[in-house]
């Protein structure tokens, strides 16, 4: 009977014991889930904007403002989210390498002869384009160039042309890291001013000639579109893009 008595305590101090370890544990699980303080941080950016920061890296910090004037990003962030929003940031803060874009304009035509291009690459791809397309001939309009970096949004320039040419390009980006095997991505668009001239809320109507997404490898040449311009003749615009 004694040996009973005993074993029935021994189990009651046992379930008592599991019974005080499980009232610690909603104890210690909010001090695990504590998070770090939130402070206040000020980076100053050197080749970025913060509008481009916060688009990117946003889910690593709260509120947020930033002064345009010279350049400085201040975030309220949590201490423990600090070391990888600074990696990151170091990734993206730096500075953006150039690609010279030049633009030929070439008029196809059904009359003529194709005369003796100074370029001898573009000689070359005018050459290879005459076996594909039905013009007998190719004559060059006009050369133009334009600086672009890495990452840009828009940009825009008249081309040097006989026709009044507006070329525009959108969100630039090189591919790849080895010398000689990178891609230049981007998306163009070739518009012409109507003519007769048409006035639209004060600025002069463009109709698209040509528009497209496209890559051209560095240093290498694209047949980047076609376009009827009248006449039975055709405007060829071939890009050339080389990065700095």
């Amino acid at each position: 009977m004694k040996k009973i008595i005993i074993l029935i305590i021994m189990l009651l101090f046992v379930i008592s014991g599991f019974g005080f370890a499980d009232s610690k544990k909603p104890e210690e699980s909010k001090k695990s889930t504590k998070r770090p303080d939130m402070v206040t941080k000020t980076y100053a950016l050197k080749y970025t904007r913060p509008e481009v920061v916060i688009k990117a890296l946003q889910q690593y910090f709260g509120q947020f403002s930033y002064d345009d004037s010279s350049n400085m990003l201040t975030v309220k962030i949590y201490e423990d989210n600090i070391p990888k929003f600074e990696e990151l940031l170091k990734q993206l803060d730096v500075e953006k390498k150039k690609v010279l874009i030049r633009i030929f304009t070439v008029i196809a035509s059904q009359e003529g002869k194709t005369g003796a291009v100074q370029n001898k690459d573009l000689q070359q791809v005018l050459e290879e384009l005459q076996k594909v397309l039905s013009f007998k001939s190719f004559r060059l309009d006009g050369v133009s160039a334009i600086t672009v970096k890495d990452g840009q949004h828009r940009s825009q320039l008249l081309l040097s042309s006989h026709s009044p040419l507006l070329l525009r390009l959108g969100d630039v980006s090189i591919r790849g890291e080895k010398q000689g095997q990178r891609t230049i991505n981007f998306d163009f668009v070739l518009r012409q001013k109507t003519e007769p001239f048409v006035m639209k809320d004060g600025n002069l109507v463009y109709e698209t000639l040509i528009e497209s997404e496209t890559s051209v490898k560095e240093k290498g040449y694209l047949v980047a579109g076609v376009s009827k311009i009248g006449n039975g003749d055709s405007l060829v615009l071939v890009i050339n893009a080389e990065i700095k």
